[in-house]
């Protein structure tokens, strides 16, 4: 059998597996990304992508186009019917209640966008072939071996059957976290298998489901002039034919998603494509219209969190590692989030600049802020509105949205602090709805003017290690150009002051970095905050290599040579 090798292997590509592509092709690293299904996603789900997303993809120079694909943040309205005029925007859901007051100071970037995956699927798909990327529709995984060099992969050609092998250096399940197809699905290229975190034989903890049943309808239908103006925003049906909500999609494409009861002896299998086309005629409120049925998919949400992500050289990013219902709009925000904590870490020891011991801070910075935002995921105002009776959070364990997005410290051997030794398997949460430059946590915001232009602290990290001089530490900025001409080390260095490289054109720093006009700060890949200081040491330079060694997980041999 033919067998090609490359450094990773992505299975699975959702929103997380492409942007893990993306992410490591901008470490300098290749991947093939191997997909079941023939194409991107058409469905209108995953709808909202939050700030820190959006920064993502901001590092990654696809900013215009994501802003391009989404539109406004989504409103809801309760109507009686679609063809109704009267119409009641549900407040719970407003993004005006959401967004923290401060937001402008927390990043450049809206808090909230409109973007489901259906619409940021081909964006993230164009973006890895127009930079390269191997990517395979199409193609699935049959089954995987590992070994202390790596992993060997079989995968087949669908359409053909053709099988190969693929060597990797590490394999990446993005394959998501359900194996059963959907009866009436239309892109379903085969019968069940099992996916990656099921072979390893990694168990969950959580919640696990929730008592509560969904059933998604996608169909076709002229329906444009009861939604003009508002398609994308979602409108809750009530009347005593049907209750749910519809979603759009684009042009005559639309969801609509009700729920159904098995304790009163309703069942998924008695919605089959005619009642589905009645109800949804029944919601639309124009007797006779054709409506096509496209696709019937049932749902039911949960907290399921693997309690491992790594198991060799294999790791699990996204659903499959991270499960959570989409009440607060978490899920593909934190896969996205996970795939770029990930992303520079796998691209760091596969390029041989630190050690196999950085991949296990995956699991210990990322499993806690998983577990963290599934749970809050359990709340919210979509449970309110969608759970019925189902008490699984108290209120007061409901925190803000700022917290699960942001507001969350690292802490692992990847960054120096000083409870760097505290590395349990529990969130440490910021004090205060605001970043201060603490290690741990994602670095701030400042508008920052360069050569003229105005841009942001965030819009420096492009995949590299980052330290950020203060106004008296040009001493500073020359020690990392000298440890970054070292083999291996990907660092960037700006002074920030009026004889620097880069002004603060608020006058900020010292407040928002949390460290003196002398001090400094060093920022990994992923825009988190590794280490910092307040004081300028007679030789910076040794220090500075000191401090990258032991966030990367070099031996002290290693260091020394």
């Amino acid at each position: 059998m033919a067998q090609e090798h490359t450094p990773v292997l992505i299975v699975g590509a959702g929103g997380a597996g492409l942007s893990l592509s993306l992410l490591l092709h901008q470490q300098g690293i290749a991947s093939v990304l191997v997909e079941r299904r023939p194409d991107v996603s058409w469905v209108p789900r995953a709808r909202n992508l939050n700030f820190r997303t959006l920064e993502v993809f901001r590092g990654l120079g696809l900013e215009e186009e994501v802003h391009a694909a989404g539109a406004r943040v989504t409103h809801s309205y309760l109507k009686e019917t679609l063809a109704s005029p009267e119409q009641k925007e549900i407040p719970g859901l407003n993004i005006d209640a959401l967004t923290p007051p401060n937001q402008q100071e927390l990043s450049p970037e809206q808090f909230l966008i409109y973007c489901p995956q259906s619409r940021l699927e081909p964006v993230l798909l164009a973006a890895n072939k127009q930079r390269g990327c191997d990517v395979r529709y199409g193609t699935r995984m049959v089954s995987f071996t590992q070994d202390d060099a790596g992993v060997t992969a079989t995968l087949e050609e669908i359409a053909t059957g053709r099988s190969y092998e693929v060597r990797a250096e590490y394999l990446v399940g993005s394959d998501g976290a359900h194996t059963r197809p959907d009866r009436f699905n239309l892109s379903a290229t085969d019968v069940r298998h099992p996916h990656i975190r099921e072979l390893l034989g990694i168990g969950s903890q959580g919640y696990g489901a929730i008592p509560e049943y969904f059933i998604f309808i996608y169909f076709r239908a002229p329906w444009q002039q009861f939604i003009a103006g508002h398609e994308e925003d979602a409108f809750m049906i009530k009347n005593p034919d049907v209750e749910g909500f519809f979603m759009s999609g684009k042009g005559d494409f639309g969801a609509f998603l009700i729920n159904y009861r098995p304790d009163r002896g309703e069942s998924y299998e008695q919605f089959t494509p005619e009642r589905c086309q009645m109800l949804v005629e029944k919601a639309i409120g124009q007797p006779g219209m054709p409506v096509e049925i496209l696709d019937v998919t049932h749902w039911q949400p949960a907290e399921d969190i693997a309690e491992q992500f790594q198991k060799g050289r294999v790791l699990l990013v996204g659903d499959a590692a991270h499960t959570m219902p989409g009440y607060k709009g978490l899920g593909l925000n934190t896969a996205v989030q996970s795939a770029q904590n990930l992303a520079w870490k796998l691209a760091a020891v596969v390029s041989g600049q630190s050690g196999p011991e950085l991949l296990a801070t995956y699991q210990t910075e990322r499993h806690p802020v998983g577990s963290f935002a599934a749970h809050q995921s359990l709340t919210g105002p979509g449970a309110a509105i969608l759970v019925k009776g189902v008490n699984i959070l108290r209120p007061e364990d409901d925190l803000p949205l700022f917290y699960p997005m942001v507001g969350y410290r690292y802490r692992s051997q990847a960054v120096i602090t000083e409870d760097a030794s505290s590395e349990e398997q529990e969130i440490a949460l910021l004090d205060r709805q605001e970043l201060t430059g603490q290690p741990g946590s994602r670095v701030p915001h400042l508008w920052l003017e360069r050569d003229g232009q105005r841009i942001s602290m965030l819009d420096l990290f492009d995949g590299r290690f980052v330290l950020l001089a203060g106004p008296a530490g040009a001493l500073w900025q020359k020690a990392a150009i000298e440890v970054a001409a070292s083999p291996g080390i990907k660092l960037a260095a700006y002074h920030v002051g009026p004889d620097g490289d880069l002004l603060d054109v608020e006058n900020a720093w010292q407040t928002r970095m949390g460290v003196p006009s002398e001090g400094a700060v060093l920022v990994r890949p992923d825009g988190f905050v590794a280490w910092s200081t307040d004081t300028l040491p007679t030789s910076p330079e040794s220090l500075l290599a000191q401090v990258l060694a032991t966030i990367l997980c070099r031996s002290t041999s290693e260091t020394n040579a």
